[in-house]
């Protein structure tokens, strides 16, 4: 599910797409989707923009590496994309998400679950990211359910 809904808690985001050495930002709405609301298993970030489906076509996945700095969260993506759109290919994503990168923390490095859905891709984490994102959910004022 695409847009705002119930238990999708809009975050303040820059989203860019990066190459070697540039970086393009694009237009993507970002969600906190929290575990029991709008048929979410697990709380998970979503990336909601269709120049994500260039990248990662929906139905399908990769496992990449990310790492959380001071400044940005970054996904490296273990398949490069040409978008023609921006004419760049495609190696990482990047995150400016003050809330996300002060609940995963600054220094984080793991593997990062990217999952392609219409209008966009979503983001799972490890079990001890899910539980500091639900943390998150929780001052937010929405509490995850079983």
């Amino acid at each position: 599910m695409t847009g705002p809904g119930e238990g999708k808690i809009p975050l303040k985001a820059v989203v860019e797409l990066c190459s070697r050495n540039t970086c393009i930002p694009i237009k993507c709405d970002i969600y906190l989707h929290v575990k029991g609301y709008s048929l979410a298993r697990v709380t998970h970030v979503d990336l909601e923009s269709d120049i994500l489906n260039i990248i990662v076509k929906p139905r399908s996945s990769q496992y990449c590496r990310y790492s959380v700095s001071r400044d940005y969260i970054n996904v490296y993506l273990r398949n490069h994309v040409y978008v023609e759109e921006l004419n760049i290919v495609v190696r990482k994503i990047r995150i400016s998400c003050r809330e996300l990168i002060d609940a995963l923390r600054d220094g984080t490095r793991s593997w990062v679950y990217v999952g392609g859905k219409f209008g966009g891709i979503f983001l799972g984490f490890k079990k001890p990211q899910v539980e500091k994102l639900e943390h998150l959910a929780r001052k937010l004022g929405v509490p995850p359910r079983k």
